[in-house]
């Protein structure tokens, strides 16, 4: 019985693990398409959610203790079953589960981020970062500048 929940833990720790890399994709592929600079990652740094690198060490963390554990309970040729039916699993997920890298759930996803962080630089006053942010958001096609006039508009009458 341990066996099996050992087992469903990793193949969940896999699918964490996938989106992880899929997230992580997504963000150097929509960071690219906004950089005219042609660098090797473009915006991704920029548009990356603030405590992503938080949950991916979590997450890098919890599949490596996964691992390890296996090799400790079940021995060396277990462990490196377990180890490489990790990698093919994270790599099947990817292929038949997980959204794609320039799939509409990582835009949703990337724009939200942004769109909170704008408003709240805007709220904390640094309108330099808050005004970079709605440039970014901008070049996504999401009109900031416009409906933040138009709140002023709102607030002022």
């Amino acid at each position: 019985m341990s066996m099996i929940i050992y087992l469903l833990f990793i193949y969940l720790a896999s699918l964490a693990f996938g989106y992880v890399l899929r997230f992580t994709e997504a963000t150097l592929s929509i960071g690219r398409s906004l950089s005219d600079a042609g660098t090797p990652t473009g915006y991704q740094d920029a548009i990356t959610p603030p405590r992503f690198s938080t949950i991916a060490f979590s997450v890098y963390a919890l599949c490596l203790g996964g691992i390890i554990f296996g090799f400790w309970q079940f021995g060396w040729i277990v462990g490196f079953g377990i180890a490489l039916g990790f990698f093919v699993t994270v790599a099947i997920n990817r292929v038949l589960i997980l959204p794609k890298k320039d799939s509409e759930h990582f835009r949703r996803l990337i724009v939200h981020s942004m769109s909170n962080r704008h408003a709240d630089y805007l709220k904390s006053g640094d309108t330099l970062r808050a005004s970079i942010m709605a440039e970014l958001l901008e070049k996504l096609g999401i009109p900031v500048n416009e409906f933040v006039e138009r709140l002023k508009k709102m607030n002022d009458a």
